[in-house]
């Protein structure tokens, strides 16, 4: 596979955002400009026709963390991509502790608890239209019930309803991939309506937390739930990887900065689903 470009010209942005005197950026977050500047600069053999998706072939991969400049791993600076408004991306500084700039923190590994699941509810139509993309992932997790699955065997949440509502949602700062209509039974015997946004990748890409978390965010700038239970999905072994994270109460959005995994399996088709 030839070498990725865009390390050079990322290297370029970071440079030309820095003030000479302070040694500090004088902005963090990079545009749709600054990514076209840069590849005119550098004479990188890139297009300049699609810089919103610039920073996407970087960080969504398992080898992000190779992509990224050697310059600025040095210095402790990762990024995350930022939509809307014409932005692309923003440079972060590392967490304590963190090694690399996009580090996997979630994901489906050997250990993870598995599950059967029948797929011969499945037309053997629909199967033979199998590829790996998210709206066949999602797709098929809907048409097999494996959602509703996770949340009847794996969830520490009772759940006593669940409801497939819509796939591809798209909202001003995001995309929501999947999105559930629950309601929760709290041990009171209370009932309260929450939102779940589910957020798909393919089988070799990185469940990217920002995303994850700007879905919760739009979740409830679009709805008036109270709760909302973020969680991700991505085809691996034979089946569908599903990480659930903690839930989030609009009171506490405005110190939502990290995602925390609550519970995880991996959900095995029988027999196998092609593009699975």
């Amino acid at each position: 596979m030839p070498k990725s470009l865009k390390p050079v010209v990322i290297e370029w942005i970071y440079k030309s955002l820095l003030d000479p005197l302070t040694g500090r950026l004088t902005r963090s977050i990079v545009t749709q400009d600054d990514v076209v500047a840069g590849i005119d600069a550098t004479g990188v053999d890139l297009s300049k026709n699609n810089p919103a998706n610039f920073i996407k072939d970087v960080i969504r991969g398992h080898g992000a963390s190779g992509m990224w400049p050697d310059y600025l791993k040095e210095r402790r600076i990762g990024g995350r991509q930022i939509t809307g408004d014409r932005n692309v991306f923003e440079f972060i500084s590392y967490e304590p502790g963190q090694t690399e700039p996009f580090p996997s923190r979630f994901g489906f590994h050997e250990n993870v608890s598995r599950h059967r699941v029948q797929s011969l509810s499945m037309p053997l139509a629909s199967k033979q239209l199998g590829r790996d993309d998210e709206t066949y992932l999602i797709q098929v997790a809907a048409k097999l019930a494996v959602i509703e699955t996770h949340f009847a065997l794996m969830s520490p949440l009772r759940i006593v309803e669940l409801t497939h509502l819509q796939i591809g949602i798209k909202l001003r700062l995001t995309e929501v991939d999947s999105l559930y209509a629950a309601v929760l039974r709290h041990p009171d015997g209370g009932d309260e309506q929450i939102i779940i946004t589910a957020e798909a990748k393919k089988r070799r890409q990185r469940i990217l937390e920002e995303q994850v978390m700007q879905q919760v965010r739009a979740a409830f700038h679009a709805t008036r739930t109270d709760l909302v239970v973020p969680i991700a999905m991505t085809a691996a072994d034979n089946g569908i990887y599903v990480a659930e994270f903690k839930s989030v109460r609009r009171s506490a959005l405005a110190s939502f900065d990290m995602l925390e995994l609550e519970t995880e399996a991996l959900y095995e088709l029988r027999p196998k689903v092609p593009g699975i």
